[in-house]
């Protein structure tokens, strides 16, 4: 086993309205269960920290960042960041728990299409008889040479006038794909780690966009060939077969556990793989492995990183 293997690493920073909370593993007590995979729900991970004075507790609040790193004396990093949902302390024996659970970036799922985001209502005109305040004297000679005066009191104006706003964002005919995902991402708050689309679909009769924006955002996205997920508390959108080369080989000398198992679904083929916690490997991570089952690149599917008082590890789904 490499060297770089030793001490484990556990750092954790909640960032507060008055400065940063910042705990270590090698102070105090720290569990932590981080899953990961490639669909655009926000995750939710676990973070347990022992024996917290109760004044730190109360500065722990639901809303605030925090990001979890994790490794080895010579090799950690970031395993995820997000905000907390909820705080909750209870004692196990003598221990005091505080536990933290925290949703990775954030999530746009209840979004929907509103007034404000709306096509703004149609405006129409109609004619409206309406009253002069001055009536309008208008004189004429007749034929017979007598004078006549005509008075109008009313003139015919055009008023404009709106149709009811429909829930709707309306995009035109020959729109890009590219276009509505900006769009969108933009009313949601979403700002890309990485955005690039295998193709750039055109919808020739144009794209309505009703109820949840994050569904049709989905569906935009995935029109391209893509998809959308986070990674790292970050959101990117590419394709499902591009990753991020982590130039990493696992193996037996690198934290390789034991053999990866093949396993297969109705939609993937690959190895489940389980080896001491290793911070490069996340989502769309492409790693290459040395084992006896499997051997060459590898793309991370969905695992997760734990701790839980005596394993250290991170168990993930790679696919070729």
């Amino acid at each position: 086993m490499t060297n770089q293997l030793f001490r484990r690493i556990t750092k954790v920073t909640i960032e507060t309205p008055k400065g940063h909370l910042k705990f270590n593993g090698d102070d105090l007590e720290i569990r932590f269960t981080v899953p990961f995979d490639d669909d655009s729900k926000p995750n939710i991970s676990n973070l347990q920290i022992y024996n917290l004075t109760k004044d730190t507790i109360n500065k722990i609040k639901k809303g605030y960042n925090v990001s979890l790193s994790a490794g080895y004396k010579d090799d950690y990093g970031l395993l995820v960041e997000g905000k907390i949902t909820s705080v909750t302390t209870k004692y196990e024996g003598v221990d005091k728990v505080t536990t933290v659970k925290f949703k990775e970036g954030k999530d746009y799922s209840g979004v929907k299409v509103d007034h404000k985001t709306a096509d703004a209502a149609k405006k129409y005109f109609v004619n409206k008889r309406v009253k002069l305040k001055k009536p309008i004297k208008t004189t004429h000679v007749g034929t017979n040479g007598r004078k006549y005066t005509r008075t109008t009191n009313f003139k015919t104006v055009k008023v404009a006038k709106w149709r009811k706003q429909t829930l709707n964002i309306t995009f035109a005919k020959g729109t890009k794909a590219s276009t509505i995902i900006k769009r969108l991402s933009s009313i949601l708050g979403i700002k890309f780690a990485e955005f690039n689309l295998p193709r750039d679909k055109v919808y020739k009769k144009g794209y309505k966009v009703t109820g949840k924006i994050e569904n049709k955002l989905n569906a935009v996205v995935n029109d391209c060939d893509a998809v959308m997920y986070w990674r790292r508390g970050k959101m990117v959108i590419r394709s499902i077969e591009t990753g991020n080369d982590e130039r990493f080989t696992l193996s037996s000398s690198t934290g390789l556990i034991e053999s990866p198992q093949q396993y297969e679904d109705d939609d993937f083929k690959g190895y489940s793989v389980r080896c001491l916690l290793q911070h490069r490997i996340t989502t769309a991570s492409i790693i290459k492995i040395e084992s006896k089952t499997a051997n060459g690149k590898y793309r991370a599917r969905k695992g997760q990183h734990m701790y839980d008082g005596t394993d250290f590890i991170t168990e993930v789904e790679v696919i070729e």
